[in-house]
This record gives structure tokens, sequence and C-alpha cells, in this order.
């Protein structure tokens, strides 16, 4: 009878061990799993973590590039740059909807041939891109091949498999598509590049929408500015076509200096208007037919800083009002205003006194007969280092050289010599 009960006992025993092991086990293995879905979680966290930095970062920079931008063409290479860079991908391109035609074109693009990108252009509501500008909505595709959507009844391929089109818009208004392509099979947009680059393509909508409206507004002060150049060119018949001619010469001048283009749009617009400062001087001095007295030419002397105080106030202006200011400087200083030399002096402005120096040797007014080319050459040459830059004459004289580009007359159907406005010398 011992020997049953002591038996039961140490059944009942192993009974209750093994019950409290089996939950142990079920216990530990319970919080394995735990452990393991916390470290998942935890790992996701750390991935949105480091994507919002990631994106935090990129936007960052973004903006501050973007605020950089020199022009429109500019900023939308930088998009794409982004894009691309965002997607893990090579293949982009950015179009905008012309506001004449209402028709997409290329505008900026990655990956694509120089062909392809000039060729390209659609109607609204024509091929994916034409969709998204229509509807938009942006269209994701993970395999263009077997998408039923985009099914081509030829057995021609595609350049990429997947793709996404995104519509760039502003106040619900449609202004352009960002497309961004995968080429390899099976590459397909991750979750956070698809969020990314939906954000980036709002971002970029305002960005493009804030440098159009600048560049119209530029357009517009220019004009106003350009027309009031253009009559005070009129008020002297022989002068006409004077201020064409200069630009012409010192824009292709800054090109031979290799110049930064920002610059050489500055020197542009700042000889188109260098004398709209003569708009400040009396007639009986400005158009006087014989040689100045010594008050009248301290009045002329006047002009460029009448015309740096008309568009010093304009913003975009700000670094084109010293070239006008300052293009009567001499190299040894000796010119006017201020006696500035050598490179005391803005290069802008340096350059657009050889142009005009030159289009005035060689212009007829009522008291003097222009001399050729030829003879003007010489005097840029006699005068190289005292009145004029060294380096500018160089480069000029190389531009004379080598194609006469720079002929500014031409003979009309009736013998007559023509400047290059056409007017009748």
């Amino acid at each position: 009878m011992n020997a049953v009960i002591i038996y039961a006992y140490l059944t009942a025993i192993l009974i209750l061990i093994w019950v409290m092991y089996s939950k142990e086990k079920k216990l530990h293995r319970g919080l394995i799993q735990s452990l393991k879905d916390e470290r998942e979680k935890s790992a996701r966290y750390i991935e949105d973590l480091d994507g919002l930095l990631f994106m935090l970062t990129q936007f960052q920079e973004m903006g501050m590039a973007y605020r950089k931008a020199e022009d429109l063409t500019h900023l939308c290479d930088l998009i794409v740059e982004y894009a691309t860079e965002l997607a893990d991908t090579d293949i982009g391109s950015l179009m905008l909807i012309d506001k004449k035609t209402n028709r997409l074109s290329i505008k900026a693009a990655k990956g694509l041939s120089e062909e392809v990108i000039l060729k390209t252009s659609m109607e609204i509501g024509e091929g994916i891109a034409g969709r998204v500008a229509q509807e938009g909505k942006p269209i994701y595709c993970e395999n263009i091949e077997k998408d039923v959507r985009f099914m081509r009844d030829s057995n021609a391929k595609y350049g990429s498999k997947s793709f996404m089109s995104l519509p760039l818009k502003v106040k619900n208004k449609v202004i352009g598509v960002l497309n961004i392509n995968k080429k390899i099979a099976g590459q397909n947009f991750r979750e956070r590049e698809q969020r990314l680059l939906s954000i980036l393509a709002d971002q970029a909508a305002i960005a493009i929408e804030n440098i159009q409206l600048y560049e119209d507004m530029k357009h517009m002060y220019l004009g106003t500015i350009q027309t009031l150049a253009k009559a005070i060119d009129a008020r002297d018949p022989y002068t006409k076509g004077h201020t064409a001619r200069v630009t012409k010469y010192a824009v292709e001048i800054a090109k031979e200096m290799k110049l930064p283009y920002k610059l050489v749009r500055n020197i542009e617009i700042a000889a188109l208007i260098h004398d709209i400062g003569k708009i400040g001087i009396k007639d009986n001095v400005l158009l006087k037919p014989g040689h100045l007295s010594d008050s009248e030419y301290e009045k002329i002397k006047k002009h460029p800083r009448i015309g740096e105080q008309i568009i010093a106030p304009i913003e975009f202006l700000t670094n084109v009002a010293p070239l006008v200011l300052y293009h009567h400087e001499r190299y040894d200083g000796n010119g006017y205003l201020e006696g500035l030399k050598a490179e005391e002096i803005p290069i802008g402005a340096r350059i657009i006194h050889v142009a005009d120096a030159f289009e005035a040797m060689t212009s007829s007014r009522p008291y003097s007969s222009g001399i050729s080319k030829e003879k003007a050459i010489t005097e840029l040459k006699t005068h190289s280092g005292r009145q004029f830059d060294p380096k500018i004459v160089k480069a000029f004289l190389k531009i004379l050289a080598r194609n006469g580009m720079l002929e500014e007359r031409e003979t009309n159907g009736n013998g007559e010599k023509t400047d290059s406005a056409g007017a009748a010398s």
C-alpha cells in the first residue's frame, strides 16, 4: 500500500513538473517570438526614421538648390537630378505645358537621347504623360510590357519596365508632368520612393510656378527699360542702332572670354541699357551738332549715374547697375565718374567700354565721320593697357580676325550702306 501511494505521489509530481515545463517552454517560445516581433518593429521604426531623416535632408538640399537656380532651365535640371537620385535610377524627364500651344514638351531629362528630348511634344490627353496632365492624377506601373493599360499593337519594346508619372500641380492646376523610369525588369518603386517622389513633385511645381512668375516680371521690367533705351537711341537719328551693335560686340567678347552664363546675361542686359541715363540729358546738349563745351561735357558725363539710379531699385538688376555706372571708367584710372582703374572696374563694365568705343569710332556723326574698322582696330591696340583692358582688347580682336562676324555695315539693294537695323547712313 505504501508503495502504491509513493508511486502515485511520484507520478503526480512528474505530471506537475511536465505541466510546469510545458508552460515554461511555451512561455519561453512566446517570449522569444515577442522579442523577435519587437526587434522587427524596432528595425522598421529605425528604417522609417532613417527614411524620414533622408527625406528631410534631401528636401532641405533641394530647397537651397532651388533658391540658387539661375533660370527655369536650371531649376528643371535640378528637379530631374533630385528625382532620379531619390528613386535610385538614371532615367527621368520633366515636361511643362506651353502656355501658347497647350502642349507638353520636355524641359529637362536624364538618360534620354537628345533627339527624343527635342522631338517629344504631345497634346494634353495624349500618351501616358498627356493623360496625367489631363486628369491631374499620378500613374504608376510595375511592368509596362504586361500592363493592359499600355499594351502596344506592335512588338516594339519599351525603354523601361516600371515607371511613375506624376502631375506637377499648383492650386489644382496642372503645369507639367514628372516622369521617372526604372529600366531593369523586376526593379519596382518602393513605397518610400513613391512617397518621396509625390512630395517632390508638389514642391517642384511650386518652385517652377514661382520662377516662371519671377521671369515674367523680369521680362516685363526689362521690356519697359529696353523701350526707354530705344527711345534714347531714337532721339538721335545718327546713333540709331548704336545700342544693338554695342550689345552684339559685348556679348561676343564675354563669350570669347568664357565668362559664366549669368555674367554674360548681365553684360547683355547692361549693354542694352548702358545709355539709358541719357534720358536725363537735355536735347540741346545731347543732340548738339558741334563740339561740346566743358560745362556741356560735364552734363553728358552724368548719364552713367542717372542710368544707375534708374535701374538700381529693381532687384533683379542689382548686379547690372554697376556695369551701367562704370562703363566709362578707363583701365588707367582716367575715366569717369569715379576714376576707378584696372580690376577695380567690374569686368562687364570694361567689356562694354571697349564695345562702346569701337562702335563710336566706326559710326558717323554730324560733326565727325566714322573711321574704318582697320583704323579702329589700330586705336584699340594703341590704347590697350591705358584706356582699355588688354585682355578684353585681345579677345575682341581675336573675334574680328577669326570670322568677321561683327561686321556691322552691309549693302542694301540700292547700293547704300546700312547699319544692322537697316537704316541708310
